[in-house]
């Protein structure tokens, strides 16, 4: 049996590999047909004597330019959910494009705190990946289960912990949810915070709601960068 965390950097790669080779191939393609379609609506005849002839023809052009469109905004939401360009601007600019996505899908507000010495940190892609996708996962947690008002996110450096806390005022999770861990994805938040040598722990706000804490040392070595 394969072990969790080598496998998990595995899946990490191959969606960086697969999110590149659609915007390098499948953009530069969708790109090509999208300006080939434009030179031909150019060279449509436009003169009133048979613009009513070329209407038809016309139409069909600029409804394969939607449909081109279409896969092209397609095409960046499947790589955004595999591998985001934003992580290669960094854990701060991947958390802020990801909680104004957030609070667009759910129209939930949000605070996000980023700590100075937090932010000056130089993370690998391997590590803001991981922790990307654990705070993704834990307010996607709080929208579906917690039936959250507003989320609060924050990186903090506190002595030599690396600390990602996300927190909610929802209901809560079930009392069995830590141990039930495969139905809310807390096993495999666990599992990507254990691939970068980080604890998850889960419990509630004192005034009600869910708080996610994610904490590494900066001690720990960087886990390996991913493959170019």
């Amino acid at each position: 049996m394969s072990d969790p965390i080598d496998a998990e950097r595995i899946r990490e790669e191959e969606r960086r590999r697969i999110a590149c080779d659609l915007h390098d191939e499948l953009g530069s393609h969708l790109t090509a047909l999208k300006m080939a379609l434009a030179q031909l609506q150019q060279q449509l005849p436009t003169s009133a004597a048979i613009v009513d002839d070329a209407t038809p023809l016309q139409a069909q052009v600029s409804y394969a330019d939607q449909l081109v469109d279409g896969a092209l905004e397609a095409m960046h939401n499947i790589i955004d959910d595999l591998h985001p360009a934003v992580l290669a601007l960094g854990l701060p600019a991947t958390l802020e494009w990801l909680t104004k996505s957030f609070a667009r899908q759910t129209g939930l507000p949000h605070d996000l705190l980023v700590a100075p010495a937090a932010a000056k940190l130089q993370l690998d892609t391997f590590t803001t990946a991981s922790l990307y996708r654990i705070a993704r996962e834990a307010l996607h947690n709080a929208a579906r289960h917690a039936h959250a008002r507003k989320m609060s996110i924050a990186l903090l450096l506190e002595g030599t912990q690396l600390l990602l806390e996300i927190s909610d005022d929802g209901i809560g999770l079930p009392q069995h949810a830590a141990a039930d861990a495969q139905a809310s994805g807390i096993r495999g938040m666990q599992t990507r915070a254990a691939a970068i040598g980080a604890t998850l722990q889960l419990a509630a706000n004192a005034g009600g709601g869910t708080r996610w804490q994610v904490s590494r040392p900066m001690t720990v070595l960087s886990a390996p960068k991913l493959i170019k």
